[in-house]
């Protein structure tokens, strides 16, 4: 994925994928958003992407501005596994402490994922995050088997997301800049 998207910047192993081309058909056409924990040096490197966490989204270099700030909502998601074992998905919420000059985890969740029995008609899982979700400059999200921690390749698509500031110098600031 190309940074900034829509004004955020995404870490090294994200990519879009036409969902033709994996086994979860995506809720908003045509593509899937997939993440590479391993190997993700085998997709080109975007500017700014080595600057977040693995599996994080968010303000990147600017995330001292709560322009860039956002609430997440939800999303759906699914895990790269065999179709036997489910798999935990690891949410996190990071908001910029002007303090301590970088991000703080300030929300964390996590959900089991459902395995797709022979990725056959697999469908993503809709997942609503806690209500501690909202002011964060970066969300990061990581897929482990269930109950043993092994990291997993995971899709998601469909995040329900909307600025924390809504101000018209916040939006003005926004619209001059990718």
């Amino acid at each position: 994925m190309r940074n900034p998207y829509h004004h955020l910047f995404y870490a090294n192993g994200f990519a879009y994928l036409p969902d033709k081309w994996e086994p979860y058909a995506a809720i908003s056409q045509p593509n899937v958003a997939i993440f590479l924990p391993v190997g993700s040096s085998l997709l080109p490197n975007s500017a700014f992407a080595g600057t977040l966490l693995p599996g994080e989204f968010g303000a990147g270099p600017r995330a001292s501005v709560d322009a860039y700030w956002f609430n997440a909502r939800s999303g759906y998601f699914g895990c790269a596994l065999n179709g036997i074992t489910p798999c935990t998905l690891r949410i996190s919420g990071y908001r910029y402490d002007k303090t301590l000059q970088g991000e703080v985890v300030v929300a964390e969740q996590n959900v089991t994922i459902p395995p797709c029995w022979g990725y056959i008609n697999c469908q993503l899982t809709q997942v609503a995050f806690n209500d501690q979700f909202h002011a964060l400059s970066g969300i990061q999200f990581s897929a482990c088997t269930y109950n043993l921690g092994i990291p997993q390749i995971f899709m998601m698509d469909d995040l329900n997301m909307d600025w924390y500031n809504n101000s018209c110098s916040a939006g003005i600031l926004r619209i001059g800049h990718s």
